[in-house]
């Protein structure tokens, strides 16, 4: 994240105005704010969230690098996360935009698919494995051969993300979780999705009038005809970003490796967070529009 994207990130949070107002400790009657804590500068304290999320530092080094206590720290980098899930999430049906807005300037790549909406994908990431024997067999993925937390991404014809579910466990169907998500509920009659051929949704959409575009499968045959080839390479060129979006949730190191079991709890509100997040890098399509000569 550059210089300008921090500050943009920064004032669409509120500023020094909201920041400073977060409760970071809460009790039965009153919230109060811990005081030690406000030595550090407002845009400091999304900066340590923001290195705790990319970098994957561990908490004590944060506390000792801005010099405030390990408890200090674990509470304001929680409050941060929560603060920009909520902002993110009050969002999210706008995000979420229609098909007839994407047709401005499509990128080349989305052009050939006509009322394209959105273009998911899967993303799981390795869990600890559970002590109980139910939630070990929840959440073991025959895909991963591994205890697994569930998510699908969804992104605009523009390559921004603009759809996360929660996490589910491993062993739940791409369906099951799209429902649950209320992914659903967010199309409209005529729009296309855009899967790989691993995703089994086409009933449920084809009930609500939504053409569930995918690459053609074989079913038998020794190989493709001319019009399916076609079709697959340029499925396959829109999807890519899908997974380039992926990619980017994935490269923050607090999400790279195995999630321990203490972090379950917050792992949805992190790859949420890290996935919008993500939304003010760099741009994922670098596609050049010629000028009309007058």
């Amino acid at each position: 994240m550059s210089v300008t994207n921090f500050q943009a990130l920064f004032e669409f949070l509120g500023g020094d105005n909201k920041i400073k107002m977060l409760k970071l400790e809460y009790y039965q009657k009153t919230p109060q704010r811990i005081r030690s804590v406000r030595k550090l500068s407002f845009e400091d304290k999304l900066f340590m969230f923001l290195l705790r999320l990319r970098r994957g530092y561990p908490i004590v080094d944060l506390a000792h690098v801005f010099g405030i206590s390990k408890e200090n720290c674990s509470k304001l980098l929680y409050s941060m996360l929560r603060y920009l899930y909520i902002k993110f999430e009050a969002l999210s049906k706008h995000m979420f935009i229609s098909a007839e807005a994407q047709k401005y300037k499509k990128p080349k790549p989305c052009k050939p698919f006509k009322n394209l909406r959105v273009i998911i994908d899967g993303l799981e990431l390795k869990l600890e494995c559970p002590s109980n024997f139910q939630q070990q067999g929840n959440t073991y993925s025959h895909y991963k051969s591994d205890n697994t937390v569930r998510f699908i991404v969804g992104i605009s014809c523009y390559g921004g993300i603009m759809f996360i579910t929660p996490g589910f466990e491993g062993n739940m169907t791409e369906n099951q979780a799209l429902k649950e998500s209320g992914f659903y509920d967010l199309l409209q009659f005529g729009d296309v999705v855009m899967c790989d051929r691993g995703f089994e949704i086409n009933d449920e959409l084809l009930r609500s009038g939504v053409e569930v575009l995918k690459p053609p499968s074989l079913g038998g045959r020794k190989k493709f005809t001319a019009e399916e080839e076609v079709l697959t390479r340029a499925i396959a060129s829109a999807r890519i970003y899908v997974e380039h979006a992926v990619r980017l949730i994935k490269a923050n190191r607090l999400l790279r490796f195995t999630v321990p079991m203490t972090m379950i709890p917050k792992i949805s509100d992190y790859v949420y967070v890290a996935g919008f997040l993500a939304n003010f890098g760099t741009k994922s399509f670098q596609c050049k529009y010629k000028r009309k000569n007058d």
